[in-house]
């Protein structure tokens, strides 16, 4: 499903006065595409998910989902199926006894018949890297913090949304962890999830995403490919470089011949290649 804003404006009541979290935002998300959005701390970045999911109404402009504003012409309980919202540390809200019944307690709410829950708990539970009967019956609670996680963002996929938000998915989770949600995260892209993600983390956002927005003080600063964005300098916005583009630029200039690169694995062939070059030079 595609997504519009147009000239979007959100402000909030505070304490020393009218707060603008975001500012005349205009922004396309194409159908089945991967988005990320970066920027510092207070920037507008999870007003932007609040403002899609709706869970507040702009001051001013449209947010469009498929041509529709999801104020005026699309039924709020239509985009919950259609929409699936993660946020930040969503292992803080399991309360089920097993993860079986944790899975399957939105699609409850969504009026989900029961054949429909029990098929989509088990496709959500494998697709997040799990044995199905092994973890079905489990408590979400003996689970690692990195296994609550995957067993949280289960029970947001198993109504098989075709659009996934995440609000810093990854924060938290050590390497190994944050290895196995990327790939889940690439292949339901593959599949034909729209994915909009709120990162700070540059390798993260390198490693799966399409395209980057960059909001700096409430207001678009840059948007384009993740690439090309990551090719320039990009701090203003408090966004440091990932760790592969860092050490390429080290590399390159101190005479190494090899191209600056976004993706570890990008990073670590390009050096193999410098390196029989050199070899057979």
């Amino acid at each position: 499903m595609s997504i519009e804003f147009r000239n979007v404006s959100l402000s909030y009541a505070a304490a020393e006065g009218k707060v603008e979290a975001l500012r005349g935002l205009s922004w396309e998300v194409e159908t089945g595409g991967f988005a990320a959005v970066m920027g510092h701390t207070g920037s507008g970045k999870s007003t932007l998910l609040r403002l899609l999911c709706a869970l507040v109404k702009p001051d001013s402009g449209q947010i469009l989902i498929d041509g529709k504003d999801i104020h005026s012409s699309l039924p709020r309980r239509e985009l919950r199926k259609e929409m699936g919202f993660v946020f930040q540390f969503p292992e803080y809200q399991l309360f089920e006894t097993t993860v079986l019944k944790e899975v399957c307690f939105g699609m409850k709410n969504l009026g989900f018949p029961k054949a429909k829950m029990e098929e989509n708990s088990k496709w959500a539970i494998e697709k997040m890297g799990f044995d199905f009967e092994a973890v079905k019956g489990v408590s979400p609670f003996a689970l690692s913090g990195g296994q609550r996680r995957r067993v949280a963002i289960a029970s947001v996929l198993a109504s098989r949304p075709k659009i996934l938000l995440l609000d810093e998915p990854t924060s938290g989770l050590d390497p190994a962890e944050r290895r196995i949600f990327c790939g889940i995260l690439k292949s339901l892209n593959r599949e034909g999830t729209t994915i909009i993600m709120v990162s700070h983390n540059s390798e993260v956002v390198c490693e799966t995403a399409e395209a980057l927005l960059v909001l700096k003080d409430g207001e678009k600063w840059k948007e384009g490919k993740v690439k090309d964005l990551f090719s320039s300098d990009l701090s203003p916005a408090g966004i440091l470089p990932p760790p592969a583009l860092a050490l390429s630029s080290f590399l390159q200039k101190r005479g190494l011949d090899l191209p600056c690169q976004v993706k570890d694995e990008d990073f670590i062939a390009s050096l193999k290649e410098a390196a029989r070059r050199r070899k057979d030079g």
